[in-house]
């Protein structure tokens, strides 16, 4: 047995009790971990219909854990239906996170993750640090069961054209890869040849946004009425904002997209098909990277619409990645605060906490940082690149690229496969860092620091 050696271990003796431990650190290195499984696991013959480099191998697993959906390669020619269960399950590993599976693995097996493990589990998933992993386990793992086993049935019924073994199996792929935000299809072309098909269309959709709105916000949504009491219950602030944030964002976009594509990109469609393929554009390409259009066959403002939304992402808490939607809500409130001339930033009766104004202006900060360095590197590394066409400026492939990447997105204007050895190996470090979070990157291997001295204030002119 796995954890057999641990049978010796009292019950309430939490693990991980390793004085100065770093919970963080753990995590990093178990992401590590499974990326290095996941990379062998996929180089086996059995995983193969053709060659396959190491490299490529390692960006395959790297996207997959990282739920980004980025591939040097077509995965639905180079794995068999192994490889593709392989891949499958690193999504879902990455999707639901090392600390879901790990937590999960140890109270099964009768042991207490430590106070610190505990800790950084839940602040995962809710902002209410009295909640027990127990307890949040007890509705992640079903929650997410029932949405993929549902996603995956009406899938089912729509890939009757395939033999029963790769209809199930694209079942499960599509259902894992859209609830977790990943993006991976081992069709052609991702789903373009379902391009004007409302079931599938609409599954994926409502899977990506089901794993995207974060599991205490549809937690809190699944509780709404309490049918014992017959009251609505109280939602928090965190839920309002993130719902309002990703209604919000998505209208926009969508409708931006459809006035600059309708008669571009989506000219030719029905007014129905145009609307379905603006709400797929405006869902998928936040977060999930699910395409049912070619995206280079969109218009340039189009493509930059796409990039300021794959930077806000999903919600916290959830499978999708990028700032967050409550980031960018509160950095904006932030500004429309201040410009009111309020020194507290409000929001629906409440004051959001200085500390995390604080925090969401320096994730921005980090993530702009990030995304000119990684867009001058590759500039440098790539330039001028097989994939980069007329249409486009080469800046703005490589900006697409590096967002998509750094968001876990997983969208391509076609560049990534062009990439050379260390332009995909800078692409797995940002999917990486997108996946873990820059800030909790920095926090897992710098030691804090005390505030040190403080100094006299003296004022400096600006603007």
């Amino acid at each position: 047995m796995l954890l057999s050696r641990y049978k010796d271990i009292p019950v309430d003796r939490p693990v991980f009790k390793k004085k100065n431990s770093n919970p963080m650190l753990f995590l990093v290195k178990g992401y590590l971990a499974v990326i290095a499984l996941g990379t062998i696991l996929l180089s086996c013959p059995f995983s193969l219909q053709k060659d396959l480099s190491i490299l490529d191998a390692f960006f395959t697993a790297t996207s997959a854990v990282c739920v980004t959906g980025l591939s040097v390669i077509d995965i639905g020619t180079t794995f068999t239906h192994a490889g593709l269960w392989i891949l499958a399950a690193l999504i879902q590993i990455g999707g639901l996170g090392i600390m879901t599976f790990s937590t999960a693995i140890l109270l099964l097996s009768g042991m207490k993750p430590g106070f610190n493990q505990q800790a950084l589990f839940k602040s995962g998933f809710t902002t209410e640090g009295s909640i027990e992993p127990k307890k949040i386990l007890s509705a992640v793992l079903p929650f997410t069961v029932v949405l993929e086993g549902l996603g995956m049935t009406a899938l089912f019924t729509q890939f009757d054209h395939l033999p029963l073994n790769e209809r199930i199996l694209y079942s499960v792929f599509h259902a894992i890869s859209a609830f977790c935000n990943a993006g991976f299809s081992p069709l052609p072309n991702s789903l373009v040849s379902y391009q004007f098909n409302p079931v599938v269309c609409l599954v994926v959709i409502l899977l990506v946004l089901a794993g995207g709105i974060g599991f205490l916000s549809m937690s809190e949504i699944k509780n709404l009425f309490d049918f014992k009491t017959r009251t609505i219950q109280k939602i928090s602030l965190h839920t309002k904002i993130a719902l309002s944030a990703t209604l919000i964002i998505s209208l926009i976009e969508m409708f931006s997209v459809l006035l600059i594509e309708w008669n571009g990109a989506f000219d030719g469609q029905s007014w129905a098909e145009k609307l379905l393929s603006g709400a797929f554009v405006a869902l998928s390409s936040r977060t999930a990277g699910f395409n049912t259009i070619d995206p280079l066959s969109l218009r340039e403002t189009s493509t930059i619409i796409i990039i300021i939304a794959m930077f806000i992402g999903a919600s916290p808490g959830s499978c999708g990645g990028g700032l967050k939607t409550t980031t960018a809500a509160v950095i904006t409130l932030l500004g429309i605060n201040r410009l009111l001339g309020r020194d507290k930033t409000q929001a629906m009766g409440r004051t959001i906490p200085e500390e995390t104004v604080d925090k969401a202006l320096r994730i921005f900060i980090v993530y702009a940082v990030l995304a000119l360095v990684g867009t001058l590197t590759l500039l440098f590394t790539e330039y001028p690149a097989g994939a980069i066409g007329s249409t486009h400026s080469h800046f703005v492939f490589v900006f697409f690229e590096v967002a998509s990447a750094l968001s876990t997105c997983g969208l391509s204007l076609g560049l990534t496969p062009e990439l050379t050895a260390s332009g995909r190996i800078f692409i797995c470090i940002f999917m990486f860092v997108g996946r873990m979070g820059a800030l909790f990157l920095i926090s897992a291997v710098v030691k804090k620091k005390d505030a040190g001295t403080w100094y006299a204030e003296e004022d400096i002119m600006v603007g």
